[in-house]
C-alpha cells in the first residue's frame, strides 16, 4: 500500500507520503496483546505435502475443489523476527486464525540499507544475509503451523524495505531521480539482479523444515512486486511483467504467479461510471487489462482505497471491484482483492468494509479478499488502517462473519458426477449450500451476460437446475441472494448418473457430454466398448444418453469408463451375470 492524493492535497498532507514504513526505529520489544478466543469451527485443515493451490481457468482450486480465502497483509514479519519481536508476529498470526483469515501476504524481500536496517536480506546485488533469510524461513513456518497459506512479494514500488529504487541506486551508484526509477524495468543488468534474487528465494531450502521454497505447499503464489508503477511507460511495465512471470514459471512450476498491483489501468472506457478516473487513466503507467492477457500470469491483484483516490466508498468502490473481477474472468484469469483498508471509527469502518466484502466476496465470488491490516496490539505504525482485535470489536466481528461466509459459500457441481469447477452449458447442475430453498438464481457468464435460472428441485441444502445453452464458455458466477458460487463453463464436462442394461447393451444416463459429438469412447474393465449412440436424451432438458455394446467375454463386476472430448466422466459399475 501507498497513499495517493492529488498534488495539491499532497502539499498539505506531507505526512501521508509513505506507507509500509520500516517499523524498527528503536527496535524495542512491543507490549503483549490481548488474546482472542479461538474458534471451535471452520479451522483450516493442515497443509499436506504436495497440496498446492492450483488455477483452473478463472478459479483457484485445492484438491479439485474451489479454493477461496479471506486474508491479511502482514508485511513486517521477517523484519520483526530479526528485531526480536517474534511474540508480536505470533500474536498477529494467532488472531488471524481466530478470525478465519487463512492467507497472509508477506514480504519475501528486504533490500533496505543494511546500515539502517539489520533485517536487510539483500545487502547488495547477489549478496545476501543468511540470518535475515533464516528469519524469512521462520516466518513461513510460523504461518504454516497455523494452516495459513502465503502470498510472497519479491519487491516493492515504494522505498520501504528497499524496493525498485534500491536496484536503480545500485546501478547508478547514487540516489535515482523519479524519472530514473523506470530503469528497473528496462536495464538488463537490473533485470538480471532481480532474476537472481527471485531464483535464490525460489530455490532456497528452508533451514527449519528442510523444504525447498519451490516445493513448499504453504506458499500459494509469488507476487512480482507490491503496487508496481511506471509513470508514462506502461508498455515497459507490461513487457517486464510478462518476462518475469515467464522466468518464475521456468524456475517453479508448482506455484501461481501474480502481479501484486493496485489494479490501475490505462483505458477509462472499461470503467464507465467512475466519478474520478485517476486510477484508470494511465497516468501511473499501469495497464490491468493488458496484464490480464499475459499467459504466464495466473492471478491479477487489485487494491481498494477509494478515499485516497478521490472516489467514494459506495458506488465507485462497487464499480471498481466489479470491473476488475469481470476483466479477469473475461481473460480466464483469477482476480483477488489484495488489499482493502479503511481509516475511521470502528462502527463506521465496519459498515464500509462490509459493503466492499458483500460486493467482492459474496456478489462477485472473488477468489480472495485481503485486509489491510490486522496487526498485533503493540504495533501502531500502520498509517491509521490498523485493526486491533479484540479491541475493534465491531470490525473484528465483521471480519469473522465474512470469513465464515466465504468458507461456507455454496458450491456448484455436475449433477451426475458431483465434480466441481467445470460444467457445460446445456447440462444439469447441483448447488449445495445452506438456506437455499427460496433462493432465486442468476448465472453471470464470462461476457457478463445474466441468465435467470429456475431450479426444478429445491431444498434447504440443495438446488438442481439446468445451465442454459446460451451461457458463454469461461469463468462464471452463480449468484444467490447473499452469496455467489464460482464455476468454469466448458463445452464438455461429462458426468454419468447411472447405467441400465439389456443383455450386453448398456445405456449410460448423464449430462454435459452432448457437445463432444463423435469424439467419444468407452472401456469396460479396460477393454474397448462400442459406442452405438452418444447425444441428447430428447425428453428432458440437459439429460444425455450413451448406448454402448460390451465385449462378449466380460461377466461379473464391470467398470465402465466413458470419455468425451478427452474428458473422463466418473466411472460406473455394473454386474453382468455369468
Amino acid at each position: 500500500m501507498r497513499l495517493h492524493a492529488s498534488l495539491a492535497l499532497l502539499l498539505t498532507l506531507p505526512g501521508l507520503a509513505h506507507a509500509q514504513r520500516i517499523t524498527n526505529a528503536n527496535r524495542q520489544p512491543e507490549r503483549p496483546g490481548t488474546p482472542m478466543t479461538q474458534p471451535t469451527h471452520n479451522l483450516a485443515p493442515p497443509i499436506a505435502s504436495n497440496q498446492f493451490v492450483r488455477r483452473q481457468g478463472g478459479l483457484l482450486t485445492l484438491d479439485n475443489k474451489p479454493f477461496r480465502f479471506h486474508g491479511n497483509n502482514v508485511y513486517f514479519n521477517q523484519a520483526d523476527i530479526v528485531y526480536g519481536r517474534s511474540a508480536g508476529v505470533e500474536e498477529t498470526l494467532d488472531k488471524m486464525v481466530a478470525l478465519g483469515l487463512t492467507v497472509a501476504r508477506f514480504n519475501a524481500h528486504n533490500d533496505h540499507d543494511p546500515a539502517r536496517d539489520p533485517a536487510a536480506i539483500q545487502l547488495s546485488p547477489g549478496v545476501y544475509s543468511e540470518p535475515s533469510l533464516v528469519a524469512l524461513d521462520r516466518s513461513i513456518v510460523l504461518a504454516k503451523t497455523r494452516q495459513i497459506r502465503l502470498i510472497l512479494k519479491f519487491t516493492n514500488n515504494w522505498e520501504a524495505y528497499g524496493g525498485i529504487r534500491r536496484y536503480v541506486q545500485w546501478h547508478l551508484g547514487r540516489t535515482p531521480s523519479n524519472s530514473e526509477a523506470g530503469l528497473f524495468y528496462t536495464e538488463p543488468k537490473i533485470k538480471g539482479w532481480y532474476q537472481a534474487y527471485v531464483a535464490m528465494i525460489i530455490n532456497r531450502r528452508n533451514t527449519i523444515t528442510g523444504e525447498l521454497y519451490r516445493d513448499e505447499p504453504a506458499i500459494l503464489a509469488w507476487e512480482l512486486g507490491n503496487e508496481l508503477r511506471n509513470p508514462g511507460r506502461a508498455n515497459d511495465l507490461v513487457t517486464w511483467t510478462a518476462e518475469m512471470a515467464a522466468f518464475i514459471k521456468q524456475q517453479d512450476p508448482n506455484h501461481l504467479v501474480a502481479d501484486g498491483g493496485e489494479g490501475f489501468d490505462d483505458d477509462p472506457t472499461l470503467y464507465p461510471g467512475l466519478s474520478n478516473r485517476y486510477t484508470v487513466a494511465g497516468s501511473d503507467g499501469c495497464s490491468y487489462h493488458r496484464l490480464a492477457q499475459i499467459p504466464e500470469l495466473d492471478m491479477l491483484s487489485y487494491h481498494l482505497y477509494p478515499t485516497n483516490w478521490q472516489m467514494n466508498d459506495a458506488a465507485d468502490a462497487a464499480l471498481y471491484i466489479r470491473r476488475h473481477e469481470e476483466i479477469a474472468r473475461e481473460a480466464n484469469k483469477v482476480a483477488y482483492l489484495g488489499e482493502y483498508g479503511k481509516t475511521g471509527a470502528d462502527a463506521a469502518r465496519s459498515t464500509i468494509m462490509q459493503s466492499w466484502l458483500t460486493t467482492s466476496a459474496h456478489q462477485q465470488a472473488a477468489a480472495g479478499v485481503m485486509l489491510w491490516q490486522l496487526i498485533n496490539d503493540g504495533k501502531t505504525d500502520a498509517e491509521g488502517y490498523q485493526v486491533h482485535c479484540p479491541a475493534d470489536a465491531i470490525t473484528c466481528d465483521t471480519l469473522r462473519q465474512n470469513s465464515d461466509q466465504i468458507v461456507n459459500a455454496p458450491v456448484v457441481v455436475n449433477a451426475a458426477s458431483y465434480k466441481a469447477i467445470n460444467l457445460a452449458p446445456n447440462s444439469l447442475a447441483t448447488l449445495f449450500g445452506a438456506n437455499l430453498d427460496t433462493t432465486p438464481l442468476t448465472l453471470i457468464d464470462a461476457t457478463t451476460r445474466a441468465h435467470a435460472i429456475t431450479p426444478f428441485y429445491t431444498s434447504p441444502t440443495q438446488l438442481n437446475f439446468f445451465i442454459p445453452d446460451a451461457a458463454a464458455p469461461g469463468p462464471a458466477i452463480l449468484r444467490l441472494n447473499s452469496s455467489s458460487a464460482p464455476l468454469n463453463l466448458t463445452p464438455v464436462a461429462p458426468g454419468i448418473f447411472v447405467a441400465t442394461q439389456d443383455a450386453r447393451i448398456v445405456t449410460l444416463w448423464g449430462t454435459g457430454l452432448r457437445a463432444a459429438g463423435n469424439n467419444v469412447s468407452a472401456t469396460a474393465n479396460g477393454q474397448p466398448a462400442q459406442i452405438l449412440y452418444s447425444g441428447p436424451q430428447p425428453e428432458f432438458p440437459g439429460l444425455d444418453q450413451v448406448n454402448l455394446q460390451l465385449p462378449a467375454n466380460l461377466t461379473g463386476e464391470i467398470t465402465i469408463q466413458f470419455i468425451a472430448a478427452n474428458q473422463p466422466a466418473n466411472p460406473i459399475q455394473i454386474t453382468i451375470p455369468q
